[in-house]
């Protein structure tokens, strides 16, 4: 028994069932974005060993990785300590459950929200990770001369937005639009790859005015393209959860 997403496959199956009004391409829809959504609802990534997947037939490389706003890592983030806790739980009660079943462990970390999860947090860890995944992009491409690399990022992050500070009207505020904020542009730029699926299936955000705001579920993002639009720089110091 395994945690839902811990296996990259779980990752790409999810991308390609996610339906088209739920998708977002950004800055602009482009013949590579095209491709590799193609390739990904049609099944064509096959497993492999570095990077990920492969679609040898489309010329095409995915690399799988995941990010949270969770405070802490490894052993010190709670939320993930909990979870594996749950799992043992699970285990323990001596329920049959086929070896093969994914668990979605909606775990509470018992910390203040502040404490749990934060945009700094955020920041962080996606920060981090790409960074990481990044190092192998060169490889990766003299590997497989010829073919375009893909990140697809799976996201566990809640919504933010950025508030007024203290004498501002509680609630009111910029909304964090993730995939313009000039932090993960500049990360997405510097990862090497040609183009990154952005997976946010948490995030959501709920208003007294206009109730609750569509958020795309997946943002297709041609790096080429990047430089186009203007970036949003956000004061992380006034950066809220939409869950405190």
């Amino acid at each position: 028994m395994k945690r839902e997403y811990d296996d990259e496959q779980d990752i790409v199956d999810h991308a390609a069932d996610i339906d088209d009004a739920d998708v977002c391409f950004y800055p602009a829809e482009s013949t590579l974005a095209h491709r590799f959504l193609s390739a990904l609802r049609a099944g064509g990534f096959d497993k492999r060993e570095r990077p990920d997947f492969e679609d040898n037939g489309a010329s095409l490389l995915l690399e799988a990785m995941r990010v949270d706003d969770h405070a802490g890592s490894g052993k010190k983030d709670k939320t993930r300590a909990r979870e594996a806790a749950l799992l043992r739980e699970i285990e323990a009660a001596g329920l049959d459950v086929p070896p093969d079943v994914r668990v979605l462990a909606l775990a509470d970390s018992g910390l203040p929200a502040g404490r749990d999860h934060s945009y700094q947090a955020y920041v962080q860890h996606f920060t981090s990770t790409v960074s990481q995944h990044a190092r192998n992009a060169e490889i990766y491409r003299a590997e497989r001369q010829g073919h375009d690399l893909g990140f697809i990022v799976f996201d566990e992050s809640t919504s933010y937005f950025e508030g007024l500070g203290a004498f501002g009207r509680p609630g009111a505020g910029r909304l964090h639009v993730w995939f313009n904020d000039s932090v993960f542009v500049d990360a997405i730029l510097q990862s090497g790859a040609d183009c990154v699926f952005w997976m946010a299936p948490y995030k959501r955000l709920d208003t007294i005015q206009t109730g609750v705001v569509p958020l795309p579920a997946m943002t297709v993002i041609d790096v080429a393209l990047l430089s186009r639009p203007e970036r949003v720089v956000y004061d992380p110091g006034r950066m809220v959860s939409s869950e405190d």
